[in-house]
């Protein structure tokens, strides 16, 4: 490959003895102009190679060579060696030679095992590898051709090589901090460099459990931050320590700049004021505001007087818990009595409890106009007292009474579903020819209410201005569907239209016997029984098998009124309440009235029937 050499005029000069060497390493590939190895003339054939006389070490200084080495190890390819043709010494000043060793770049090279905590140091030793071996070159000199036909080489080779290590050190350094606190993070001081989420939240957790506050003064205590109403958020805590590294754009600033992690807190001045409040001795009389509260009856409101007295400043060793907190480092503070006068007077404690009254006397009343039966929904006195708080303003000087909007949205509810209809679905009996043959389940639409929320917030703001509330339900129809249920073929004309194969069992009453069926067949019977006397009859309807016994002692009431009892009364199959048929070993013919309500059965009968039938077995009882 020819190369030319851009003069100063503009024109351009064929270099003689140089070509252009193409790279390539795992990573790429690159290219240098290096000076081209002469052609020496073939020796003849008459004359025997002589070969050349060895030249003495010493006629060729080291450093008048210039080696670039380039070592570099992947996978799969093979390491690329580039030696610039040595020139003579004498056309070579020393200060313009460079030499870029193997051993140099081993040293500042990244390997497979390097960390991402060693690769930041490895990215800077490249690029102080290439400003020595730039520095070594002196730009005072006016460098010849062999010179500038020179420098090209090393300066592409050290450049591969830089890319290559920022590369591999770069992508090691990221992806260790992935899921880690970058370098330079910090704690409350403490280095959490390098730590997981999970580590950081239980070095911050265990942190804070260590932390308390001592309270000295007229009272004395250690309180821990929780008492103090002062929670430490450990868990995002570590988010926030983590933060700086969520992108590789931030592990990589980490390198410039600190990153000091403020530890996450909350607070609740009401958990500290109970608390301080608490330590006030019983000898002592605390200050109290007067409240207001229901009554016993549920209808009053009531109030509690006033109390002079003593109190401790619960905003002061609320501030202690948040710096406490904030350093994760155990604080103290002075608590002294002073005396209160109470902010809440009785008679502002009386005032609201008027307020209170009214707001749970104004009349409710909701309607349904789309109901034929025309509904109206109130609450009960009790109900409606229940949803009036009272409670201090924000800045504790005063009462104020208000309704509960949670409280009235679950009366509302509750009201609106009542004045809806859940739709029933049709059940349609088919045959397997697909004909409708019966409607066992007629299908009726329902309704329900669509503006319950919207009645909720006007009934609470009528009732906090004082004013009555009438509202209307507005509701919309829900379709009811309808589901075919296939039959048995000849179901049709029985008492109980079965599925193909279903058990149920047929209760004449009027011929006295049991017939159990699978489906449209018959499979035991009729068997002859004993129903239900004249005073005490079998009950008639659809049922199903709900309980079995081997063996049970039945006893209850006759008619008289005396007691019964009939013991060891075997299989027994219940089917609604006390109806069961069972067998009946004290009688020796069926097909009568005379039990106390259950079908009395010859007891291998009833031993057949509690075998075959299973739990939710149908049951149909007719005359």
């Amino acid at each position: 490959m020819r190369d030319e050499e851009l003069r100063a005029d503009g024109t351009k000069q064929a270099l003689e003895g140089v070509e252009t060497a193409v790279m390539s390493t795992p990573y790429g590939t690159t290219t240098a102009t290096v000076p081209r190895a002469p052609v020496l003339p073939a020796p003849e054939e008459a004359a025997p190679a002589q070969p050349a006389p060895e030249e003495p070490a010493a006629e060729t200084p080291a450093e008048e060579t210039t080696v670039l080495a380039a070592t570099q190890e992947a996978p799969t390819e093979a390491a690329t060696v580039l030696v610039a043709a040595e020139e003579p010494a004498a056309e070579t000043p020393a200060e313009e030679t460079t030499v870029l060793t193997t051993a140099q770049v081993a040293a500042a090279e990244p390997t497979p095992e390097t960390t991402g905590a060693q690769a930041a140091t490895q990215v800077a030793a490249v690029l102080a590898v290439a400003q020595k071996a730039d520095a070594q070159t002196s730009p005072a000199a006016a460098p010849d051709r062999r010179t500038r036909r020179r420098w090209p080489l090393w300066v592409a080779a050290a450049c591969l090589l830089v890319l290559v290590g920022v590369g591999t050190s770069g992508y090691a350094y990221a992806a260790y901090y992935a899921d880690k606190a970058v370098p330079g993070t910090t704690v409350v001081g403490r280095d959490v460099a390098g730590m997981t989420r999970a580590q950081i939240s239980e070095l911050v957790s265990g942190l804070a459990q260590q932390t308390t506050v001592s309270v000295t003064g007229d009272v004395e205590a250690t309180a821990s931050l929780s008492d103090l109403g002062t929670t430490v958020e450990a868990d995002a805590t570590a988010d926030a320590a983590l933060a700086a590294g969520s992108d590789v754009v931030g592990r990589f600033r980490a390198l410039f700049e600190d990153n000091p992690i403020d530890v996450v807190t909350t607070s609740d001045p009401t958990v500290a004021e109970a608390y301080t409040t608490a330590l006030i001795p019983s000898n002592e009389s605390v200050a109290t505001n007067a409240t207001v509260r229901l009554g016993p009856d549920g209808l009053t409101f009531i109030t509690t007087p006033a109390v002079e007295g003593v109190s401790l400043d619960s905003a002061e060793a609320a501030r202690a818990a948040q710096e406490a907190a904030s350093t994760l480092t155990s604080q103290s503070v002075t608590l002294t009595y002073s005396s209160q006068v109470p902010e809440i007077t009785d008679d502002e404690a009386a005032r609201a409890a008027e307020q209170a009254g009214v707001l749970a006397s104004q009349p409710v009343a909701i309607t349904d106009s789309t109901d034929p039966r025309g509904q109206t929904w109130t609450p009960d006195a009790t109900t409606q007292a229940s949803w009036v708080t009272v409670t201090p303003t924000a800045d504790g000087t005063a009462l104020t009474a208000r309704v509960d909007a949670t409280k009235v949205s679950q009366w509302v509810t509750a009201s609106s579903d009542a004045a809806g209809d859940a739709p029933t679905d049709g059940v349609r009996n088919v045959n397997s020819r697909g004909d409708v043959v019966a409607t066992s389940v007629e299908a009726v639409d329902g309704n329900k209410v669509t503006n319950a929320e919207a009645i909720t917030t006007a009934l609470v703001e009528a009732l906090n201005a004082g004013r009555p509330y009438t509202g209307d339900f507005t509701t919309e129809v829900v379709k009811a569907s309808w589901t075919d249920r296939l039959i048995a073929d000849g179901a049709e004309n029985l008492v109980y239209q079965a599925a193909p194969g279903e058990k149920w069992v047929d209760v004449n009453l009027s011929n006295k016997t049991v017939t159990a069926y699978e489906g449209a067949t018959v499979v035991r019977g009729p068997i002859s029984m004993v129903d239900g006397a004249a005073e005490t009859p079998t009950v008639t309807g659809t049922y199903h098998v709900y309980l079995q016994y081997t063996s049970q002692t039945m006893e209850g009431d006759n008619v008289d009124g005396t007691r019964y009892r009939s013991e060891d009364v075997p299989w027994v199959s219940y089917f609604y309440s006390g109806y069961a048929f069972h067998g009946a070993p004290w009688r020796s013919s069926f097909g009568y009235s005379a039990s106390h309500g259950c079908v009395n059965m010859p007891v291998s009968e009833a031993y057949w029937i509690y075998n075959w039938a299973e739990i939710g077995t149908t049951v149909v009882s007719h005359y």
